[in-house]
């Protein structure tokens, strides 16, 4: 039995990898994760046009942060898995982004890797790869340094001592702590030296770049990027 972990990048179906493609044309059955019954999930939109004749198993990964309950629908999504894979022999997981970068995915990979099933990844492009490509920007140059960061709901999320190591820094999941993101640009005067995409490479895209609009709220599937010391225009 086999199982690809596939990235079909942040938005725009054209990112999708040729690599990834031609496993998604090629899969028995492709594994999809959802919010809840019968909301359409972002990665099949992204994905939908290169599956063909796949049957479709959607899987319930609700959004909490209950780590009993999350791990509960790991095991039985894992389970789903499992059993349709004795079925199909061979099938795909997809996810937004990257498969290896905060993947929904990759607790899946733990619990079945302990099971007869080779699991083989492929990369897709990240939203912060995107967003720097629609902003026309490099994430670093020279020697400078780089940090991909979660925006905790805690206080373990210190973006300030982040900025003190990093020249450019990424901001995953801004939505999760907008309050200690906005406190921190406007403290260490950064007002100008952030953007924020939200829905990279969709016709839903918004480039935010200014306080008084991040005030208003952060959307999810956002990604922003910080260059301190760095003025970036669109």
């Amino acid at each position: 039995m086999k199982l690809y972990g596939v990235g079909v990048g942040p938005g725009d179906s054209k990112d999708v990898t040729v690599g990834v493609v031609e496993i998604l044309k090629s899969s028995p059955v492709i594994f999809v994760p959802v919010k809840k019954p019968g909301v359409e999930s972002a990665a099949y939109k992204i994905a939908k046009e290169y599956i063909k004749d796949s049957e479709i198993v959607e899987l319930v990964f609700p959004m909490n942060y209950n780590k009993e309950k999350l791990e509960k629908h790991w095991k039985e999504n894992s389970k789903i898995i499992e059993n349709k894979l004795k079925e199909k022999k061979t099938g795909t997981i997809i996810t937004i982004g990257d498969i290896s970068l905060y993947s929904t995915a990759m607790y899946i990979e733990e619990i079945l890797k302990d099971k007869d099933i080779e699991i083989v990844l492929k990369p897709g492009i990240t939203s912060y790869s995107k967003i720097a490509s629609i902003l026309g920007i490099p994430l670093a140059k020279w020697e400078e340094g780089f940090a991909v960061v979660p925006a905790s709901r805690d206080s373990s999320f210190n973006l300030e001592n982040i900025l003190k190591s990093f020249e450019n820094v990424v901001v995953m999941k801004p939505s999760h702590n907008p309050e200690e993101i906005i406190s921190t640009l406007k403290k260490n005067n950064l007002q100008n030296c952030f953007k924020l995409v939200v829905k990279a490479g969709t016709e839903e895209e918004i480039i935010v770049d200014n306080l008084e609009e991040l005030k208003k709220g952060i959307p999810y599937l956002s990604t922003m990027i910080i260059k301190r010391g760095n003025y970036m225009k669109l």
